[in-house]
């Protein structure tokens, strides 16, 4: 067996000596190694058909600076071959982070010798152009001596506790809108649209919101069925339009300006027990901001506004869950949640599913299913409700919004 360290100089560029090793496995290529960027998928190009020989495969981890685009493009030539593993949820060590696969081990058989690499290299330019300060020891023996049985036990293991990648392809999002959204019970007689509103809250922090241009979506409620911190009920009517103009009052508290009537509208939209309530006008006495709209077209009541891109992310699953001793002086460096009963809890993550996650306050009474059919997503992809509604909210009903469902 020989041994050598790779390399006395720090930044000696280690692909020549990378490739020699990468090269030497014609019956079985395995790697196991953090993080992958283009630049290591180009290191790993010309190596191919070994890394598709039946016993080969790659195994990175999921975590920055491992990229999307790269494994992707690493797919593309060893499809089947390549596993992602996902790290675990605890313990972590507080100001570091939860535990990952950071191995760096680059086994290579001809079915009678062997090779082994294990250093700090990942698989980046950087580390192989001679970018980084970077160090590893490379070993050729025969094969079934202790050191290679015993990494090609660690680089199983790493596979075993990861998924072979699977590539996606998510839906793209919908075009984005500045939109302002407004849910309020109505408390008058409708005439025929068009018709201007006046809104005015009693406070500033609809300020931001109320900005021109944008389009509005006017929904209206029966009276004293919209209560902060419950689930709105189906809209009675929904009306479109365009937010015309933006003025400060003299009772702004950082933007002083003059009072407008806007004696013109034919309704007023003002807060009641913190519900805006669409009323008759009346002259305003307390409103430090006030906003102008006009309302042109009758809309679908069922349509959904949403502030964040519904585009399908993925979420780790946690598998199962074991508990290990730990020094009880070691325990100040975990994080509570790694801890269980004095011992460290490991759950690791297993699995991915692709997820879009939407706020109850936004999609209303609409379900996830319903939802669902909506976005026209592909298959295995789940809708989570976020169902946490704040009575404090203050954007409960009125808010910004992007994508139109």
């Amino acid at each position: 067996m020989n041994v050598r360290f790779i390399a006395p100089d720090p930044r000696n560029r280690a692909q020549p000596e990378l490739d020699n090793l990468l090269s030497f496995g014609t019956d079985q290529l395995a790697i196991a190694c953090a993080f992958l960027t283009p630049g290591g998928v180009e290191a790993l190009r010309r190596h191919a058909a070994r890394l598709n020989q039946p016993n080969s495969f790659v195994v990175v981890a999921w975590d920055t600076p491992t990229s999307l685009e790269a494994l992707n493009e690493l797919h593309t030539f060893i499809p089947g071959k390549l596993y992602v593993h996902l790290g675990s949820l605890t313990p972590v060590e507080r100001g570091v982070g939860p535990g990952l696969m950071h191995s760096k081990v680059f086994f290579a058989s001809d079915g009678r010798q062997c090779k082994l690499w294990t250093g700090s290299h990942n698989l980046t330019a950087s580390a192989i152009q001679g970018v980084n300060s970077e160090a590893a020891v490379l070993i050729d023996g025969t094969i079934g001596e202790a050191v290679f049985t015993d990494a090609l036990a660690h680089l199983n293991q790493c596979r075993a506790e990861a998924m072979l990648f699977d590539p996606l392809s998510p839906p793209p999002p919908l075009l984005p809108e500045q939109t302002l959204v407004i849910h309020a019970e109505c408390h008058t007689v409708l005439k025929p649209h068009p018709w201007f509103v006046h809104l005015r809250p009693d406070n500033t922090d609809y300020d931001k919101a109320m900005r021109p241009p944008a389009a509005v979506w006017l929904y209206l409620y029966g009276r004293g069925t919209l209560k902060p911190g419950t689930r709105r009920p189906s809209a009675l009517e929904a009306y479109s339009g365009t937010l015309t103009a933006l003025n400060f009052t003299e009772r702004h508290p950082r933007h002083r300006g003059i009072s407008a009537d806007w004696s013109a509208a034919e309704y007023v939209v003002e807060w009641r027990d913190e519900v805006p309530c669409l009323i008759e006008p009346t002259p305003h006495t307390i409103t430090p901001s006030q906003g102008i709209f006009r309302v042109e077209a009758r809309e679908a009541t069922d349509t959904v506004w949403l502030t964040e891109s519904p585009s399908p992310t993925l979420e780790r699953v946690i598998g199962e869950q074991h508990l290990t001793r730990i020094d009880p002086k070691f325990r100040r460096f975990f994080t509570k949640r790694s801890l269980r009963d004095g011992q460290l809890l490991h759950q690791q993550y297993r699995s991915v599913k692709k997820v879009i996650r939407v706020p109850r306050k936004e999609v209303g009474f609409v379900e996830p299913t319903e939802m669902l059919a909506r976005l026209e997503t592909k298959e295995n992809v789940e809708i989570v409700v976020d169902e946490e509604l704040k009575a404090e909210d203050k954007f409960a009903f009125v808010y910004r919004a992007k994508y139109r469902t």
